[in-house]
């Protein structure tokens, strides 16, 4: 039950996708109203595939003595679903709809579509509150920061619009800048306030496990790296007063420093006195 649900939600993700991007080459309004119900479908079956396979925090790896990195980055893609949707009632930004959707089957097909290996988690973290803790909010700053990073390359795309004598048609689609930088900063201030929280329960997890000595392996030092990213793009911001470009910019460099976090993720294989889900 819970795989067919979960199908139906790809599918409907996939059909979103592509009325979105329909919307980008033919801008009809039933593209985008389409677009939306069809992410909206695709996530209420989505969440219903977690509770019929009882997986929620136990899908993760909370309750288990396995995961699979398929589990998170599934739920990875339905917060990242639930982000949009929840910015574009707000704001009113189909455009973005055409990034987050194909990012969402991009997600989706190598989560449930490819095989993965069943990992152990270290006995002393099946029912870790420090682990729970840590997935709920990596995955919660992991989906704001994608959203950050979309808008981050909407606003590189708008202003190189702006600067061409001869902008094309994708500009008059385009949110104005001002509303690009203000959401998006707003996005990456969230994301660094998760990958905080996911980081230091991250750190107590570990210590659980294997004790005070905490050997850094390189997802954590992607995941350090880009909180440092972050960190000083908020302090550029509120002391210099970066705007505009310069932001955008260290946004998508501190995303592609978190992806690289995930692949360590996958590549590593943890072994059973550590932390799985760092």
């Amino acid at each position: 039950m819970a795989t067919a649900l979960v199908h139906i939600a790809l599918l409907a993700y996939t059909a979103g996708a592509a009325a979105f991007l329909g919307w980008l080459v033919r801008p009809v309004s039933r593209l985008v109203t389409a677009g939306r119900a069809l992410l909206f479908a695709g996530l209420l079956l989505h969440l219903a595939s977690f509770v019929a396979a009882h997986n929620g925090l136990t899908g993760a790896g909370f309750g288990s003595g396995v995961w699979k990195g398929g589990q998170l980055f599934s739920l990875l893609a339905a917060f990242v679903v639930a982000g949009y949707l929840a910015l574009d009632l707000r704001y009113r930004m189909p455009v973005a709809g055409a990034f987050v959707a194909p990012f969402t089957v991009a997600v989706m097909v190598p989560a449930h579509l490819v095989q993965s290996r069943a990992r152990a988690i270290a006995p002393e973290l099946t029912h870790s509150v420090a682990l729970a803790v840590h997935v709920g909010a990596a995955t919660l700053g992991s989906a704001a920061l994608a959203l950050a990073f979309g808008l981050a390359v909407l606003y590189l795309v708008s202003e190189q619009q702006l600067k061409s004598k001869h902008p094309g048609r994708l500009f008059a689609r385009l949110p104005s800048l001002e509303l690009i930088d203000r959401v998006g900063y707003q996005l990456a201030v969230w994301g660094f306030v998760f990958l905080s929280l996911a980081i230091a329960t991250g750190s107590l997890a570990s210590r659980e496990s294997s004790g005070p000595a905490m050997p850094l392996a390189p997802k954590e030092g992607f995941a350090i790296l880009a909180w440092a990213l972050f960190a000083a793009l908020i302090q550029a911001r509120l002391v210099a007063g970066w705007r505009g470009r310069r932001v955008a910019i260290l946004v998508v460099a501190g995303f592609v420093l978190l992806v690289g976090t995930y692949a360590g993720l996958l590549s590593a294989a943890p072994q059973v006195s550590q932390v799985a889900l760092r």
